[in-house]
């Protein structure tokens, strides 16, 4: 059959009996919201049919009104054509993320690329983005600052099969294992071939390309079996450090230099947090400090040069638009700076573009104006005013109202109560409070864009931390930069690994109770 797909511009693909719209959008490269991975439950992927007939499915019922269901709206998860038709796309452009590049401390931008004779690719696997930095390998003799040329940022098509990784494991289960591992490696190569052709660069030039990545994400790169990443007692093919030749990694000559895949702590805890706590000088402070990364898992750690925690805590999609009403990641449009006066939301959007949607920040900000105006109480209660179709903030260009609802409410208390339990668990296990920490370290372009007064008036944070709360970037992109330029980082790296503790919090009780107390907005 032929799907004739029309939206921000025109285009038809084949699909075969029995496939979804999704999946068949997915395999000729059209790229829609699927937080879920395809399964119905997020309601994320809306189409509207505007030529042929595909039936109803139990799970447009649940997110579509009979009218919208006789004007062709349906979920392009359960749409299965058996016959051609015409379907229009919904939704931001998933293209146009604002990805965090490697800037900021101990980054250094370099105005002229070419002047240097050799170079090396960090890489930041991100389960919804990458970034993929030009990196001179002279960094001026500073030991510890590296040379940016340039950076490339997009998105991880990966997206298609799921937000988050446990999304990503079930694919696997579900035989789509290489269709991922050839995804993220065509991305990769894309982003790496942008760089060395806008600069002039051959692959002579290139000597070592360093990737950091969550377990899950470096298991697909490498080809793996993520089935055990899926079932406890949680096995992952391997956490040691990967070095390879480039061909054996993503088939092409492009370069022949060395793929070094940066080792893990876990399989819930990996790579990039390993090249996290490396870039922010965990291995050698003699102090402790926090570190915490938010997404879908919010992996922390607690530790100096001598002893290390690590833990990783399911927070949910909430902090990246996933289950949020018109949740959407951090796209031109994204509403992710909130004020209310006087009942009304004024808002800020990425690109001061007009709003299509809510990104993580901005639910957030969203929450902490909403109880500043006493329009939500402690217990995450919306005003009986907006209990039924939710607070208004703003309108899409086609006249949708963006509201945030009593459900996306209750979405990010559990979030932000798995991330407030984790930290007050790592903090008792290590036996100390918040003043004996020297530093608290965001990563991650949430924590860049996070108004941390805001996620202190929520509770995500205690406000004893405010003055710590140190925004870190890209910390898993630049610790893969500094990996590369220190002759000692794999030793190093692997004696931090060596070092650390991992808390298990699915089992523990006073994880369990804090979680319990952290629900309440105080």
């Amino acid at each position: 059959m032929k799907i004739t797909v029309t939206g921000k511009e025109t285009k038809t693909v084949s699909c075969r009996q029995g496939q979804s719209v999704l999946e068949a959008l997915t395999e000729n490269g059209i790229f829609i919201s699927a937080f879920c991975g395809g399964s119905g439950r997020c309601g994320k992927c809306k189409i509207q049919l505007t030529e042929g007939t595909v039936s109803p499915s139990p799970e447009d019922r649940a997110f579509f009104t009979e009218e919208e269901l006789e004007q062709g709206f349906r979920l392009a998860c359960t749409a299965r054509p058996g016959e051609d038709c015409t379907v229009r796309v919904f939704g931001p452009d998933e293209e146009k993320f604002d990805v965090l590049g490697a800037d900021g401390e101990g980054a250094e931008k370099d105005a002229r690329p070419e002047n240097a004779g050799r170079y090396q690719f960090a890489i930041d696997i991100g389960t919804t983005t990458l970034a993929i930095s030009l990196v001179a390998e002279d960094a001026g003799g500073q030991r510890g600052r590296i040379s940016m040329a340039d950076t490339y940022t997009g998105v991880n098509h990966q997206r298609a099969y799921g937000a988050d990784v446990i999304s990503r494991i079930h694919a696997f289960d579900e035989g789509k294992g290489e269709a991922m591992t050839d995804s993220v490696r065509r991305d990769l190569l894309a982003g790496m071939e942008q760089l060395m052709k806008k600069h002039g660069i051959d692959g002579s030039r290139i000597t070592k390309v360093l990737i950091a990545g969550n377990t899950t994400m470096g298991h697909l790169l490498l080809g793996y079996d993520c089935h055990g990443l899926g079932q406890v007692p949680f096995h992952p093919v391997n956490l040691n450090p990967v070095r390879l030749p480039f061909s054996h990694v993503f088939h092409s000559d492009l370069t022949e230099a060395e793929v070094t895949v940066l080792p893990g702590f876990s399989t819930f805890v990996g790579g990039d947090i390993v090249s996290g706590l490396f870039c922010c000088g965990f291995y050698q402070a003699g102090r402790p400090s926090l570190f915490i990364d938010l997404g879908t898992n919010g992996e922390m750690a607690v530790g100096n040069r001598d002893r290390l925690l690590v833990t990783s805590t399911a927070a949910g999609p909430a902090f990246e638009g996933g289950n949020i009403s018109w949740g959407t990641g951090s796209v031109g449009g994204a509403i992710y700076g909130v004020q209310i006066r006087q009942g009304k939301a004024f808002t800020e959007t990425v690109g001061q573009l007009p709003p299509v949607g809510i990104c993580g920040t901005g639910v957030i900000e969203a929450t902490a104006e909403l109880l500043k105006e006493e329009l939500l109480d402690e217990t995450g209660l919306l005003d009986e005013e907006y209990f039924e179709e939710g607070f208004p903030l703003g309108e899409t260009p086609d006249g949708q109202r963006i509201t945030y609802t009593q459900k996306d409410i209750r979405e990010l208390q559990l979030a932000k109560a798995a991330v407030r339990a984790g930290l007050e668990t790592l903090l008792l296990r290590y036996g100390i409070g918040y003043e004996d920490l020297e530093h608290v370290y965001v990563a991650g372009g949430f924590g860049v864009h996070l108004n941390m007064e805001k996620a202190v008036a929520i509770g995500l944070f205690p406000e004893e931390l405010l003055k710590k709360i140190r925004a870190a970037g890209n910390t898993s992109l630049k610790g893969a930069a500094l990996y590369g330029q220190e002759p000692e980082a794999e030793r190093i790296c692997m004696e931090m690994i060596g070092k650390a503790e991992e808390i298990d919090l699915s089992t523990d009780e006073d994880f369990q109770n804090y979680y319990m107390d952290s629900m309440y907005f105080e």
